[in-house]
């Protein structure tokens, strides 16, 4: 990816989290977007806890 289109999925991110914190009205957009970070998120999570149990063996 070139640094426009990160940029650009940075900026996404950041408007929907604020439209999260004021309780905003989500459009199916927002809600794509926020499946997305999810599953980012749950990824980083089971590949660290991953990483935690093959360094403890």
């Amino acid at each position: 990816m070139d640094e426009l289109t990160i940029n650009d999925i940075k900026i996404e991110r950041a408007e929907f989290v604020s439209r999260l914190m004021i309780d905003a009205d989500l459009s199916e957009r927002d809600l794509k977007i926020g499946l997305c970070l999810l599953h980012e998120i749950l990824l980083r999570s089971m590949n660290t806890q991953k990483a935690n149990a093959e360094s403890e063996c």
